[in-house]
């Protein structure tokens, strides 16, 4: 019959404590290898909030993005089984956070000025930068930049000598959707600066393809992977280069860009031109 003296019931109770005492420490131990392992399969990344790059989803409350960059994280995510911490911020605030090291990677548009803090990866489509005008406005070449105004988003690269061009009527805005909409409706600009695509794209959405017309190509460049040199991960950025490499050798990187984006038509010829995307040394 079991003993239930009080003196049998301490010894058991006392048992049980010692049991816990030593199981609690190894139960600690693997949660801190989980979080451990959690933690080195996390890459941490800035999306640009430009839509249709990344934009929230309508509906109140609502903190779930979609877009193109979303789209190629979800399948690097899949792919890999790494897992990315993500926050959507203005496109300067990307910057930033490269050259801080805040985060590991972006995707973004490369542009040379950016290595000295990021490092180019995977390229993933081409992508042509330059100035699409209201109808009315002649811009057959770069010297017809000076005669108009121009909405430029605040803090993108968009070309070397456009950028730093002083000379050039530049009135900045918020973001595309803005600069689309103020040149579309000709309130203070008369064209609008930046990724042709997206704006293309914008200018689609908001169904004003007959209030623009000609398209001066400044720049062309990659959709690509940046590096931060000081992320904590940066001897792992292989890791990451493999697994979007993959994604544009197989077609999947360029499916998802003309999901949101369509075929480009600007781009027939200048994809011809660009330089190959050659991973820095």
């Amino acid at each position: 019959m079991p003993n239930n003296s009080p003196t049998a019931m301490a010894q058991q109770n006392l048992h049980t404590k010692c049991r816990i005492f030593i199981l609690l420490p190894l139960i600690l131990l693997s949660v801190l290898k989980f979080e451990q392992a959690a933690a080195a399969g996390t890459f941490k990344t800035s999306m640009i909030q430009f839509d249709p790059w990344t934009r929230q989803i309508s509906g109140e409350g609502s903190d779930k993005t979609e877009g193109i960059i979303v789209d190629l994280l979800d399948e690097f995510e899949r792919r890999s089984g790494y897992k990315t911490e993500r926050t959507m911020v203005p496109y300067a605030r990307v910057e930033q956070n490269l050259q801080q090291g805040a985060i590991d990677f972006a995707v973004m548009a490369w542009g040379d000025a950016r290595a000295v803090y990021a490092e180019r990866g995977s390229c993933l489509v081409p992508l042509a930068f330059g100035v699409r005008a209201r109808k009315s406005f002649h811009i057959g070449q770069y010297d017809d930049l000076y005669k108009i105004r121009i909405g430029t988003p605040r803090g993108l690269k968009i070309d070397p000598s456009y950028d730093v061009d002083q000379q050039i009527n530049k009135q900045m805005v918020l973001d595309y959707t803005t600069g689309v909409m103020m040149a579309g409706l000709g309130r203070d600009v008369d064209a609008v600066a930046g990724s042709l695509s997206t704006i293309n794209y914008l200018i689609a959405q908001n169904k004003m393809q007959d209030r623009f017309d000609e398209t001066l190509v400044l720049n062309t460049t990659h959709l690509a992977v940046a590096f931060s040199r000081k992320s904590p991960r940066f001897a792992k950025r292989h890791l990451v280069n493999s697994v979007f490499d993959a994604m544009e050798k197989d077609g999947t990187a360029r499916a998802i860009y003309e999901k949101w984006l369509g075929v480009q038509s600007h781009q027939f010829a200048t994809e011809a031109a660009i330089p190959s995307c050659k991973k820095t040394p």
